[in-house]
């Protein structure tokens, strides 16, 4: 989005793009202030930014996060990058360019909320509070959606107001109490059918014909309702409802959203309905002893029981009779006996506090006891120890439920990263103390990208789980697996003797892929690629060991994939030369460290100039000049590609103006772009600003795309070439014959110009293949009616060949070398002199 403001915030211009997703025309925006679409918690600290501006350098950079509101009320969250700018008559005016950030800020917010609803759930605060506070978080993520939560009512099965902060009070009461059937609104059928029900249209659907007037009263124009089940048995406990005021579907971020918050609702509902159950059955008993509904224990010092309770016969499954028979040893599990007898001890002499411990049931199972002992007073004396115990065994398993979210991966159930770096750490530290070997395994799936682009990402999940399986299988015993992120895992195995031991393992896993992993009737053949660090031998530090296995995985798969390897100190002191000069990288553009050389692309039969490629080039102050293979591999790992791909395309346009402003023959601008800046959704549109800006018509610039980008076949980068064409700017195939193009794309983006080569040019007309091939691109091309242009012609002969076989334009040294800007112009001015 691209905006144009004078210095007082008033909007002097705006892209089309930006005002159509604002939800305006262009006509609406502009003469308004800025301000009237920031969302008004943002306003001041937007007057803010726009107020230091005035006081910036030229051309300086401002960047903000904020919101926007969109026409339609949507809020949107973007980062602005404001630029201060002069016009040709001096006036001053600020450039804005905004990037969508809202699926980051939303990600954030749902794992805030997550985190938030947990430690509510954790602290035991009221139900009707965690459930206003899941409702309330819900809203502030998804803005325009309105929640309700029902409750079941096992006896009547009906649904009643659980929280619903934002619905009308009036509707809230006309639907509680609504009963569980197949056709009683969303929440009703939810609960009957236990799925998902979307309504789009309550106006229209059956499901909604008794409560349909009700809901259009106030506005209610959709409703999506989840059940909401308890976490041990299934049990519906009540329904997750969403509302909009419009007809409409859910989308997936509204679906993340329900299936995340109702499994907390449920995990709520389901601890108050205990808490519930213990309060309840509290009230029925009208003494501490007997009718207590916690176990009680009366017990002489000696340990031998005088007296228990009905519900201390009930907890252990002894009857009365068999427990006064038998002493708290037999009961308490061995591991537990010393520090409950402590306890006791204590509190005899008159210093009681709680205490935890286990207890074996008759039936043999492990309860958890939360016990407080008291002493027992008789003329002054403790005559014995009463132990009122409270069994605590579903909550320790809901709290470990809790701490299942927090450590183990909830795709797989493998160790997550977390609880992954615990196991190293507890595993390096008894290899210390024992001067044992531990290996860290990092794994990645090959080409598992394509699966999930192929199949879908159900299917990928189902492959990640049947792998994790796979490797839990091979691991066995012998160490831990977990699952770091995507299709990246690792394992770790301790007290080992010698590394080959881990190398078996790594074999072993590596044998599970030569079968097919099958899903329903699909079989898979994939393969991984294992890198292996070793404590001490590497490192003895976590991170340091996950970063060295992790680069031997990456040399794994430099070498062609599907096999293992030990991580070497070589790969390190390959990697710190360009880490260093990465750095360097992204401070080149700020100290003018990067220049562009133009190499001509010449008519085959006039010898005229026809275009210019521009090529980037880097000066170090230390190193000097540095080869563009060297950095622009660098720029494209870390994405600081797309910075300067931009920089290069401004500098190319820049001198086609000034090129047109002292009236040189018109020439194409050649430009080199890569997938990472294709992947941009607003790179055409960045191009249309560019061009609009430097006042550039789109057929003089032709951008330049390898061939092996046609691979990717992403619908963003698609969608990029289509529009750029419809905008008019010209697209060449670079590189041709040498990687994978598909000729329904070549037709289909209505590509201009294809660049054969120079490997086949290099010995043309002499080489027999070389010829044939190039002779093969040219058919091909003028069938297709497109541009042709060799690359890499350095002798006169190639020249006089090309021109034989009908070849419209060539590029290389016999022409020139990459120019300076000025050389360039002498060039444009004077033509090459050489061949005429």
């Amino acid at each position: 989005m691209q905006f144009i403001l004078d210095i007082h915030g008033y909007i002097l211009d705006v892209n089309e793009f930006a005002a159509r997703y604002l939800g305006y025309r262009r006509d609406e925006l502009i003469g308004q202030s800025a301000l009237v679409i920031v969302h008004p918690d943002d306003k001041a600290k937007v007057t803010k930014q726009l107020s230091e501006l005035l006081h910036c350098q030229l051309g300086e950079m401002h960047s903000l996060e904020f919101k926007k509101v969109k026409k339609n009320g949507d809020i949107v969250y973007v980062q602005e990058n404001m630029y201060r700018m002069a016009t040709e008559d001096g006036n001053t005016i600020f450039l804005v360019s905004c990037h969508n950030i809202s699926a980051e800020k939303k990600a954030k917010e749902l794992l805030s909320g997550q985190k938030k609803i947990l430690e509510l759930v954790a602290k035991e605060m009221p139900l009707s509070y965690i459930l206003a506070e899941i409702a309330r978080t819900v809203e502030a993520i998804r803005p325009r959606i309105l929640c309700s939560i029902l409750l079941l009512n096992d006896e009547t099965k009906r649904l009643y107001h659980g929280a619903a902060p934002s619905l009308p009070q009036e509707y809230v009461e006309a639907i509680n109490g609504c009963s569980v059937g197949p056709d009683v609104g969303s929440c009703g059928t939810a609960a009957h059918r236990q799925e998902l029900v979307i309504v789009s249209d309550i106006e229209t659907d059956p499901l909604w014909r008794h409560y349909k007037e009700a809901a259009l009263k106030h506005g209610l124009r959709s409703c999506w309702s989840l059940p909401i089940f308890s976490a041990t048995n299934k049990r519906v406990l009540g329904t997750f409802g969403i509302y909009r005021r419009e007809v409409c579907v859910p989308q997936e971020e509204d679906l993340e959203v329900i299936y995340t918050f109702s499994a907390l609702a449920g995990l709520a509902i389901e601890q108050a309905q205990t808490k519930s159950d213990l309060q309840e059955s509290r009230q029925h008993y009208q003494s501490l002893f007997e009718y207590n509904k916690d176990a009680v224990f009366s017990l002489h010092l000696d340990g031998t029981f005088f007296a228990v309770n009905r519900a201390a016969a009930q907890m252990t499954g002894y009857p009365r009779h068999e427990l006064l028979k038998i002493t708290l040893h037999d009961l308490v599990v061995p591991d537990d006996l010393p520090k409950t007898l402590e306890v006791l001890i204590d509190t005899a002499k008159g210093y009681s506090r709680h205490l935890d411990f286990r207890l074996r049931h008759k039936n043999g199972s492990m309860l958890y006891i939360n016990a407080t002992p008291v002493p027992i007073w008789v003329n002054k004396h403790v005559i014995g120890v009463s132990i009122i115990a409270k069994d605590v065994t579903e909550r320790v398993e809901r709290d470990k439920r809790v701490q299942q979210l927090a450590y183990y991966d909830p795709l797989t159930g493998l160790a997550n990263r977390r609880l992954f770096y615990q196991t190293v750490e507890k595993a390096i530290s008894e290899a210390k103390r024992h001067r044992k070997t531990v290996a860290l395994l990092y794994m990645d799936i090959d080409r598992f990208k394509y699966v999930n682009d192929s199949l879908g990402h159900n299917i990928g999940d189902r492959v990640l789980q049947t792998i994790s399986l796979l490797i839990k299988e091979r691991v066995a015993q012998k160490g831990t697996v977990a699952r770091m992120s995507g299709d990246e895992f690792t394992v770790v195995l301790p007290n080992l003797n010698y590394q080959h031991e881990a190398i078996d393992v790594v074999k072993n896993i590596l044998r599970a892929f030569q079968e097919p992993v099958r899903i329903d009737e699909l079989d898979l053949f994939l393969t991984s690629s294992i890198g292996i660090a070793f404590y001490p031998h590497h490192s003895d530090d976590v991170d340091t060991l996950v970063q060295y296995a992790d680069m031997a995985m990456y040399e794994v798969k430099r070498k062609g994939k599907n096999d293992y390897f030990v991580y070497e100190p070589r790969l390190l002191e390959q990697k710190l030369p360009n880490l260093m000069l990465l750095s360097d990288l992204h401070k080149s553009i700020q100290n003018n460290e990067l220049s562009v050389a133009y190499q001509p692309i010449v008519n085959v039969k006039t010898k005229k100039v026809q275009a210019m490629e521009t090529l980037i080039r880097w000066h170090h102050p230390v190193h000097g000049a540095v080869p563009p293979g060297q950095f622009i591999s660098l720029a494209e790992e870390t994405g600081f590609i797309v910075s300067m791909g931009e920089w290069v395309l401004r500098q190319a346009c820049e001198q086609h103006k000034m090129w047109r402003e002292m009236g040189l023959p018109s020439v194409r601008m050649a430009v080199n772009i890569s997938v990472k800046e294709l992947l941009d959704p607003h790179f055409a549109k960045r191009i249309e600003w560019i061009l609009m800006e430097k006042q550039l018509s789109p057929n003089a610039l032709e951008l330049e795309i390898t061939e092996s980008m046609m691979i990717y076949n992403e619908s963003v980068i698609l969608t990029n070439l289509t529009r750029l064409k419809e905008m008019g700017v010209r697209l060449a195939i670079d590189d041709f014959g040498t990687g994978y193009s598909s000729l329904a794309y070549l037709k289909r983006l209505e590509v201009d110009t294809v660049k054969i080569d120079q490997s086949f040019i290099a010995d043309c007309p002499h080489s027999y293949y070389g010829s044939v091939i190039t002779n093969t691109i040219i058919s091909l091309a003028h069938h297709l009616g497109m541009n042709v242009i060799a690359e890499g012609v350095e002798h006169p002969e190639q020249l006089r060949y090309l021109e034989e076989k009908g070849c419209q334009e060539a590029q290389g040294y016999l022409f020139s070398v990459p120019l300076r800007a000025e050389e360039a112009t002498r060039l444009l001015l004077h033509g090459i002199r050489h061949l005429k």
